[in-house]
């Protein structure tokens, strides 16, 4: 079955080639951070920085035809152990309703020393 990559305006592109989103068999798998569309991380907290992250997945369910009531499966990457009840603050407040499965996990770091939080989201939009 063919794949197709999904990008958005509205989401970091960094210069390594590869996709912000892939599609393939009806899913969408969808991984950001909270980078703005200029590179630059959400100033503020990791509130701030999960709402951003948060806002990229949505841009790019959106741009193939999705919404966020479509994510079936979340992998959460936090950076300390004091911001893990600030970003389920953010996190669940954007699934108030019939949040998707989550799989959550504290790392020693995420590629950036500014990075906070990184979402990893499944979506499922339907027969390709």
């Amino acid at each position: 079955m063919p794949k197709r990559a999904i990008s958005s305006d509205k989401v970091f592109k960094p210069a390594l080639p590869f996709a912000q989103a892939t599609v393939a068999g009806g899913f969408m798998f969808v991984c950001s951070t909270g980078r703005d569309r200029e590179g630059r991380f959400a100033v503020g907290d990791v509130r701030a920085q999960t709402q951003q992250t948060i806002d990229n997945i949505r841009a790019l369910i959106e741009q193939a035809g999705g919404t966020m009531a479509d994510v079936v499966k979340c992998t959460v990457y936090v950076t300390s152990r004091d911001d893990w009840a600030p970003m389920n603050e953010v996190y669940f407040a954007n699934f108030a309703e019939d949040p998707p499965h989550r799989v959550s996990c504290i790392v020693s770091g995420l590629g950036s020393p500014d990075c906070l939080v990184e979402i990893d989201a499944t979506a499922y939009l339907g027969k390709d």
